[in-house]
């Protein structure tokens, strides 16, 4: 088994996939097979149970896809089952320190390099051999979302078993008390993108849509998030909706 994200990556070329916040398995298939390599589950700011999870997970690799989570926290205990359920990677969210970084790292991989414990969860349906590989399949993207984590962005990419660096610009943009695309929060993020070069880790941002994407590639960011099911739907229903009445009102 290959985690696709983790060879494109290597090769030094960009990674393009989206989020899902509907809920919806079929929302999976559509959004895989319409092209986009992976969909990362966002179980951070859902109701999503894990069994509804876990369909979602089914869902994109059905399709050929490769299926993410966000983590609602950082508990072992909820990394293993987000991992057991079939993810082939996972985004913390709010990590903001090298030792945080540490600790999830160490919590997605199993001994003697980290503490996950081995069971018998739908992971094992990857392949009967999946405990074998799968220090080397999942993905550890710590999500650095504070000014605290932008400063200690080069040491958190540093850490053993981080994969990819991810910012949360919103929070942030919060967190600074700025707008987003204010300079000092621009700054932020390309300190943040050089701190992740520096430790010879990708780094991967959210953005709104294609022509944002295409620009933060052309800056070296590699992991995008090109916006959410949630905004696809709203924004062509929108649209949609705008152009059918446009000779009306």
């Amino acid at each position: 088994m290959k985690n696709l994200i983790r060879e494109t990556l290597a090769a030094g070329k960009p990674s393009v996939g989206s989020w899902l916040n509907l809920g919806s398995p079929l929302t999976a298939e559509v959004m895989i097979s319409a092209g986009y390599p992976w969909l990362a589950v966002d179980a951070e700011h859902t109701a999503y149970d894990m069994d509804s999870m876990a369909h979602m997970f089914r869902a994109i690799e059905a399709r050929g896809g490769i299926p993410l989570a966000r983590s609602w926290d950082h508990d072992p205990v909820t990394i293993a089952r987000l991992l057991d359920a079939g993810a082939y990677g996972l985004v913390f969210p709010h990590i903001s320190t090298p030792e945080q970084a540490a600790s999830v790292a160490r919590a997605m991989r199993y001994p003697p390099v980290g503490t996950r414990s081995i069971g018998t969860g739908r992971c094992r349906t990857i392949s009967p051999d999946y405990p074998e590989f799968a220090n080397d399949l999942v993905l550890c993207i710590p999500q650095i979302e504070d000014l605290e984590g932008i400063a200690n962005a080069e040491a958190i990419a540093r850490v053993e078993g981080v994969d990819v660096g991810f910012l949360g610009p919103a929070d942030l943009a919060m967190s600074m008390g700025v707008a987003a695309r204010h300079p000092d929060h621009e700054a932020a993020l390309q300190s943040f993108r050089e701190g992740c070069k520096r430790a010879g880790k990708p780094s991967g941002i959210p953005v709104a849509d294609g022509v944002e994407a295409a620009h933060r590639i052309a800056e070296g960011f590699q992991f995008i998030d090109l916006a959410n099911d949630m905004h696809f739907l709203r924004e062509a229903a929108a649209t949609e909706l705008s152009s059918a009445l446009a000779d009306v009102l």
